[in-house]
């Protein structure tokens, strides 16, 4: 999916790039060049294909800008509690398969800490506890390993 997004990147990227030219190349070579004016920074008139390619361009340019804002936005604010996101009050700690149809899971839920029993006739809790008593013994834990 991401090599499908790249590739797509880099067509809209250089049909924007070859665009003015293609404009250029439309211009009649056998034509007469204009005659230069006395004011030095006025631009010539441009034909109508060369504003239609130049139009087509500023909008695919416009779709990547707006593409690269919505993909940055998801990537960086949206994942994992950013700003635009509320708090999660349910996290999955770990999980542990038992058996083809059974498994184990430690979840996180307004400050306690469940395990759960899924079989195939349903769902069970087996233990909760709350989530201070699980800190307190693993910062001992942590604790008891730095003394050794």
């Amino acid at each position: 999916m991401t090599t499908l997004r790249v590739a797509l990147g880099v067509l809209l990227l250089s049909l924007t790039m070859a665009l003015p030219a293609l404009a250029r190349a439309d211009a009649s070579p056998g034509a007469p060049a204009a005659p230069r004016t006395s004011i030095p920074f006025k631009q010539d008139k441009q034909g109508a294909g060369s504003l239609a390619y130049q139009s087509m361009a500023g909008l695919v340019l416009a779709a990547l800008a707006a593409y690269g804002v919505i993909f940055a936005l998801k990537r960086y604010t949206l994942k994992g509690g950013g700003p635009l996101r509320q708090a999660r009050r349910l996290r999955t700690i770990e999980s542990m398969r038992l058996s083809r149809r059974s498994t184990l899971h430690v979840v996180h839920y307004d400050g306690e800490e469940l395990l759960l029993a899924e079989s195939e006739n349903g769902l069970r809790l087996v233990s909760s506890r709350s989530a201070t008593v699980v800190e307190t013994k693993a910062a001992k834990a942590a604790q008891g390993d730095q003394h050794a």
